[in-house]
């Protein structure tokens, strides 16, 4: 189930990571239509991820980093380059971007990626 109210509690209300979580969320769903949203975590850390057929065939995440920033987590993607976005973790199937305001996020960047996602995913 998408629950936007529930989306949205996973981050400090107004904050910018909120803005940019909602931003990146709605750039999700708009490529992945029929992806799950489910959140995972307790108290202090958060995690929405994006699944589709199995809440085990994760897509996608997006958790708030810190106050104010946010980070886009991709799975399937063991190797990438891309000319703006900076990837960071060294996860076996996944790769992070952390972004600090919701300017930062370039839809056409972000449809890219997932893109690249969709190509490499298995199931």
């Amino acid at each position: 189930m998408n629950d936007l109210e529930a989306f949205k509690s996973t981050f400090v209300n107004a904050s910018e990571a909120q803005r940019i979580g909602l931003k990146l969320r709605s750039i999700v769903l708009g490529f992945f239509p029929n992806a799950e949203e489910s959140i995972l975590g307790g108290a202090k850390v958060k995690l929405v991820l994006y699944s589709r057929g199995d809440a085990k065939n994760v897509l996608c995440g997006i958790q708030q980093a810190a106050k104010d920033t946010c980070m886009l987590y991709v799975h399937h993607i063991d190797s990438i380059v891309h000319q703006r976005l900076k990837f960071s973790g060294k996860g076996k199937h996944a790769k992070r971007i952390k972004f600090e305001s919701a300017d930062d996020v370039k839809e056409d960047e972000i449809r890219w990626l997932l893109k690249q996602v969709e190509e490499n995913t298995p199931f």
